[in-house]
C-alpha cells in the first residue's frame, strides 16, 4: 500500500494545523514558538487572533510577516481564522447598523372580551423588566398583530383556526379592537436587535451584503498584503463557530423554546410564497401543535438555513476556492445544536456546504473518556455524551464523504479547554476516538505564547517551557501524522445511511439520531450520516441509492412524527428498491408506506448483522470499528473506548493478508491468525486507551507478549524534579508503592525511579501496570523507549546485557495537580508516578490462539 510505504519511510504527509494565538506578543517569542512547534512535529499552523490589539493595522500585519518568514524557512502552510475574535461573524467591528442581524419576536396579550371596543398600549413591545434589563429593545419596531381566540384549558394553547390578521388596527402605538364577549389572545410580532448578547453586533450571516463586509474587511486585505503566498505558504481561511445567536445556548429548538427568531425581509418574502401561506400563520413560528402549525415551522427553517447555506457558507467558499485555498472550520455542533437556532446555524450540512474541508470540535469536556452519557462539562448546558461519543464525528465524517467538493477530509479543532488536567494520555484516547470515527485532520488547540500561566482555556502545549509534557509532544505529533495519512485519499466502508433528523425536529416530535448510531456502532456495523439534501439528490440504481459515487443498500430513519411530503415521496420510491426502516412508528402525514417497515431500537443490530465491520464472538459495545479502503489496500482500525475493562474476544473479519500496523512506533507486524473458510480469525486483547491498526500487506516482523514473571521490582530511589526546576532532588529509597499523592499533592512534573536489575537472560520485557501519565524507561544511560499512555511494556531485549543493569524509569504528570485551574475541576485529577510493583517477564513470541 503506497500510504503505508509512505509512513514506513517517513514521507508521509501532515494533518495537524494547531492555533497560534496572537496578542500582540513581540517577534522574538513568535520565533521561539515556531521552532518549539517544528521541533516537536508541528509543520502547519492556523493563525488566530485571541485577540490581537491591531488587528489589520500595522501590528498585525508586522506580526504576520513575521509568521510567513518563519514558515517559509521551514515549509510550513498557513491557515488564518477569519476574524479579529471568536466567532466568526464580527467582521473586525466594521458591519454596518443595516446589515446587523435583526429578530422576529412576540409578545402575547390575553384578553377578555368585556368590551366591544378595546385597545391595548403597545409604546414598548416587551414587559418593563426586560426593557431595563435590555435597552436596545427601544428599537423594536410593530411588524404584525394576530388575533385568536384563547384556548384557556391550555396555557400555550389557542384555536388555531380562528387566526385572523388585526395589524391594520394599530395605529400611534395602539392596537384599536372590536371584540366579541369571548376569551381571546392577540399576538404582537415585532422585530427587535436583541438577541444573544455575545454576537449582537454581528453581520445577518443569511445576506450576501452582510457577509461582502467580513470578506471585505478580513479576506481581501489580507490577499492585499500577500496575494503572492496564497496557495503556497497560506493554504487556507477558518471560519470558527458562526451561528444565528438568536439566543444563548444549544436547546434553541423552533417549537420549544422561547426566543426571538432570525429575521429579515428576505425570509418573509420567499415565506410569503410558500403554498397557502397567510400573514397571520406567523404565530405559527412561536406556539401551535397542528400539523400546519409545523409545517410552516418547517418552511421557516428550511428558507433560513438555504439563506445561511448559499449567502454565508457558500459565498465564502467561492471566494476561497477562486482564490486558490481552501474553507475549514466549524459550526457549533454541541449538545444537538447543530440542527437547532441559538448556537447552530439550524442544519449541519448546510451549514458548512461552502467548506473544503468538513469540520467539527471537541473542545471543553465534550468527549470525555468512559462518558458516554450526560455529565457535567465546561460546555454550556454540561456535556450530551451520547451524541458526542456517537454522532458528532459520524456527521462531520458523513459530509466530508458525500459532500464532492470536500474529498473526504474531516478537520476537528481539539483539546482545548479541557484544563490541565488534559495531557498527552487523554488527547491520544480522544485521537484515538477521532480517527476511528472519520477524522484525519486536526487542529489541536492551542499554542498560547501568552505569559503562563493563562487563563485562557488550557491546556497550552508549550507554554513557555512550563508544560513539562512538552518535550514528549512529538511522541503524539508523529503518530497522528502517521495515522491521519493512512486514513486519507481513501473512504470509509458503509452500506447503511441514517436520516440526519434535522427535518424530523424542525416538524414535531423526533428521535435523536445517536440513538440509531450507538445501536449501530456497539454492534460493529458501519454506517453514515445521510442528509436530507444529499437523499432528495440521490440515484437509485437496482438495490442501492448512490450520492457521490457511494452505494447504500440501506435507509434508516430515526422516528419523526412528521416529515415534508416531498421528502417522503423520496422516500416511499427508495422503498421499491432498498430497504427502508422507520424507527418506532411511521410520520403520521405519511400516505404511502410502499414497502418500508417500522422496527425497534433493540432489533436494529440482529436485523443488519450481516453489515459488521467483524464479528466477535462475545458482545462488545466499546469495540470501535473503522474499516478503510484505498485503491492498493485496506484499513482496519480497532479501537477500545472502554477505559477500565480489556476487550478480550474472538475477531473474524474479511478473509485478506492482514498484518499489523503499529503507527506510534511505525513498524509493521504478523497477524497471527487462522483461515476459517472465506473468513479469517484471530484472539484481539485490547487494553484501556489501546487500538490497533490492521493493513493488508505482509510482515515478517513477530509480536511478543508476556512470558513467565520473572521478578517483582518494590523497592527503588525516587528523585522529583518539579516542572519549574532543572534538575532532581537528591533521591530518596522507597517502596513502589508508596502514595506520593498524598506526599506531594500539588506536585507536577517528574519523577524519577532508579533501581538496579540482575537478570540472567536478555530476552525481557518489563512492565507497568498503573503509572501516571507518560512513562520513559533508561536503561544503562541508554533511553529504552517513551509511552504517552498506556498499556506500558517495554521490550528491554536491545538494551540490557546479562547481570546487571541500571534502570531509571522517568514519569511526568500534567500541571492540573499545581495549577487547579477551573477548566479542571470536571474531570479527576489523577495519581502520582508509579502506582503498582514493577514486574520482569520473559519474552515470548506471540502465539496463535486457535493453534494451541
Amino acid at each position: 500500500m503506497k500510504r503505508l510505504k509512505e509512513n514506513l519511510e517517513n514521507k508521509n504527509n501532515h494533518y495537524l494545523y494547531p492555533f497560534f494565538w496572537q496578542h500582540g506578543e513581540s517577534l522574538d517569542v513568535i520565533k521561539e514558538y515556531m521552532d518549539q512547534m517544528y521541533t516537536q512535529g508541528i509543520y502547519h499552523i492556523c493563525i488566530e487572533s485571541r485577540p490581537h490589539p491591531e488587528f489589520l493595522a500595522e501590528g498585525w500585519w508586522g506580526t504576520m510577516d513575521c509568521i510567513i518568514h518563519e514558515a517559509k524557512k521551514r515549509n510550513m502552510k498557513i491557515w488564518i481564522l477569519d476574524d479579529a475574535r471568536f466567532p466568526t461573524g464580527y467582521a473586525n467591528g466594521k458591519v454596518p447598523k443595516h446589515l446587523k442581524k435583526r429578530y422576529l419576536n412576540y409578545r402575547r396579550f390575553d384578553v377578555v372580551g368585556t368590551n366591544e371596543q378595546v385597545e391595548i398600549n403597545l409604546d414598548y413591545f416587551v414587559d418593563m423588566r426586560e426593557l431595563m434589563r435590555d435597552k436596545r429593545h427601544q428599537e423594536d419596531c410593530f411588524f404584525k398583530a394576530i388575533l385568536v381566540e384563547n384556548d384557556v384549558t391550555d396555557k400555550k394553547s389557542f384555536k388555531e383556526e380562528t387566526l385572523q390578521d388585526v395589524s391594520h388596527c394599530y395605529d400611534n402605538h395602539t392596537l384599536h379592537l372590536s371584540l366579541e364577549n369571548k376569551h381571546y389572545s392577540v399576538f404582537v410580532l415585532y422585530e427587535t436587535i436583541c438577541g444573544e448578547e455575545t454576537t449582537q453586533d454581528y453581520l445577518d450571516s443569511m445576506r450576501k451584503e452582510a457577509t461582502q463586509v467580513l470578506i471585505d474587511e478580513v479576506y481581501e486585505k489580507h490577499f492585499q498584503h500577500y496575494q503572492d503566498e496564497f496557495g503556497k505558504t497560506i493554504v487556507g481561511f477558518f471560519s470558527d463557530e458562526p451561528r444565528f445567536g438568536n439566543i444563548k445556548g444549544p436547546q434553541a429548538s423552533i417549537g420549544r423554546k422561547e426566543m426571538p427568531l432570525p429575521w429579515n425581509h428576505e425570509v418573509y418574502d420567499i415565506l410569503k410564497k410558500t403554498k397557502d401561506f397567510t400573514d397571520e400563520q406567523l404565530v405559527f413560528l412561536f406556539l401551535g401543535q397542528s400539523e400546519k402549525a409545523s409545517m410552516i415551522r418547517f418552511q421557516y427553517m428550511d428558507i433560513i438555513t438555504r439563506l445561511y447555506s448559499e449567502n454565508f457558507s457558500q459565498y465564502i467558499g467561492k471566494w476561497c476556492q477562486s482564490r486558490g485555498v481552501d474553507y475549514i472550520g466549524h459550526v457549533i455542533e454541541d449538545n444537538n445544536a447543530h440542527a437547532r437556532l441559538g448556537y447552530g446555524v439550524g442544519h449541519y450540512f448546510r451549514g458548512i456546504a461552502g467548506q473544503t474541508i468538513a469540520g467539527i470540535d471537541i473542545i471543553g469536556g465534550q468527549v470525555v473518556p468512559g462518558m458516554d452519557y450526560y455529565h457535567d462539562a465546561f460546555s454550556t448546558g454540561g456535556s450530551d455524551g451520547e451524541f458526542y461519543h456517537y454522532a458528532l464525528v459520524k456527521m462531520g465524517a458523513s459530509s466530508a464523504k458525500l459532500d464532492p467538493q470536500k474529498n473526504g477530509r474531516l478537520m476537528c479543532e481539539a483539546f482545548g479547554a479541557y484544563g490541565w488536567v488534559e495531557g498527552l494520555k487523554m488527547m491520544k484516547w480522544i485521537t484515538d476516538h477521532m480517527l476511528s470515527h472519520g477524522v484525519n485532520v486536526i487542529v489541536p488547540h492551542a499554542f498560547n505564547p501568552a505569559p503562563f500561566p493563562d487563563w485562557d482555556c488550557p491546556p497550552h502545549f508549550y507554554a513557555h517551557g512550563q508544560n513539562p509534557q512538552y518535550p514528549y509532544f512529538h511522541k503524539w505529533s508523529h503518530y497522528v501524522d502517521r495515522l491521519c495519512h493512512l486514513l486519507s485519499g481513501g473512504y470509509h466502508e458503509a452500506k447503511i445511511g441514517v436520516l440526519y433528523h434535522a427535518f424530523g425536529e424542525w416538524s414535531g416530535e423526533y428521535m435523536l439520531m445517536q440513538k440509531v448510531l450507538k445501536e449501530l456502532q456497539q454492534h460493529q456495523i458501519a454506517c453514515d450520516i445521510i442528509s436530507e439534501d444529499y437523499l432528495l439528490d440521490a440515484q437509485i440504481n437496482n438495490q442501492s441509492y448512490i450520492i457521490n459515487n457511494y452505494e447504500y443498500e440501506v435507509l434508516i430513519i430515526p422516528y419523526a412524527q412528521r416529515l415534508p411530503q416531498h421528502l417522503l415521496k423520496k422516500i416511499e420510491e427508495l422503498s421499491q428498491h432498498i430497504q427502508v426502516v422507520f424507527m418506532n412508528d411511521y410520520p403520521v402525514n405519511m400516505l404511502y408506506k410502499g414497502l418500508c417497515q417500522v422496527l425497534e431500537l433493540s432489533s436494529l443490530s440482529q436485523q443488519f448483522k450481516q453489515y459488521q465491520d467483524v464479528k466477535c464472538e462475545s458482545n462488545q459495545p466499546y469495540l470501535v470499528t473503522y474499516h478503510y479502503i484505498h485503491d492498493d489496500g485496506e484499513v482496519m482500525m480497532l479501537n477500545n473506548e472502554d477505559i477500565c475493562h480489556c476487550i478480550d474476544t474472538n475477531i473474524t473479519l474479511e478473509n485478506k493478508n492482514w498484518m499489523i500496523y503499529d503507527a506510534y512506533s511505525n513498524q509493521t507486524y504478523q497477524l497471527e491468525a487462522n483461515q476459517l473458510f472465506d473468513k479469517k480469525k484471530f484472539h484481539l486483547h485490547l487494553e484501556p486507551y489501546q487500538s490497533i491498526i490492521l493493513v493488508t500487506g505482509k510482515s515478517n516482523q513477530k509480536l511478543y507478549c508476556k512470558g513467565q514473571l520473572l521478578q517483582t521490582i518494590k523497592v527503588a530511589d525516587v528523585a522529583l524534579k518539579s516542572y519549574q526546576e532543572q534538575i532532581f532532588s537528591s533521591s530518596k529509597k522507597m517502596f513502589i508503592e508508596d502514595d506520593l499523592t498524598k506526599l506531594y499533592p500539588h506536585f507536577s512534573g517528574q519523577i524519577q525511579y532508579h533501581f538496579e536489575l540482575n537478570i540472567e537472560q536478555k530476552n525481557v520485557l518489563l512492565e507497568l501496570e498503573e503509572a501516571y501519565e507518560i512513562v520513559q524507561i533508561i536503561v544503562n544511560g541508554k533511553d529504552g523507549g517513551t509511552y504517552i499512555a498506556p498499556p506500558y511494556i517495554f521490550d528491554l531485549s536491545q538494551t540490557v546485557v546479562e547481570g546487571k543493569n541500571q534502570i531509571e524509569i522517568i514519569t511526568t504528570n500534567n500541571l492540573s495537580r499545581n495549577q487547579r485551574d477551573a477548566f479542571s475541576v470536571y474531570i479527576p485529577i489523577e495519581p502520582l508516578g508509579i502506582r503498582k510493583n514493577i514486574k520482569i517477564y520473559s519474552k515470548e513470541e506471540k502465539e496463535n490462539e486457535f493453534s494451541k
